[in-house]
């Protein structure tokens, strides 16, 4: 019984720590054709696809070029990611990987 309890809560913790990581894709849909595709590669973090055409003004403002990628563990920024002048985003998904990874090491090990 000891067992199973360590096993559910395992679980729970396991999830939970999943959950910390959002990583938050916004394009607008004149440029769809330039989603990141890579973005089901991420591991560890929830994903959240927006048109910058649904947003508050507030969040229009801050946004200079879609797509854009935020990074956020428990609603702080940790990593954003910007299109260039071809409207796409060039980082490769191992680079956001690493900053998930890294600050989840981090966390842990601070903890």
């Amino acid at each position: 019984m000891k067992q199973i309890f360590v096993l559910i809560a395992f679980f729970v913790y396991a999830t939970a720590s999943a959950q910390d990581y959002t990583v938050l894709h916004i394009n607008s849909s004149w440029n769809n054709r330039n989603d990141y595709k890579d973005l089901n590669k991420i591991k560890g973090a929830k994903i959240v696809r927006a048109l910058l055409e649904e947003q508050k003004e507030s969040i229009r403002n801050q946004i200079k070029s879609v797509p854009v990628i935020f990074l956020y563990r428990e609603r702080n920024l940790i990593g954003r990611w910007d299109a260039g002048i071809s409207l796409s985003i060039k980082t490769p998904v191992s680079e956001i990987q690493q900053v998930i990874d890294k600050s989840r090491y981090t966390r842990v090990a601070t903890n």
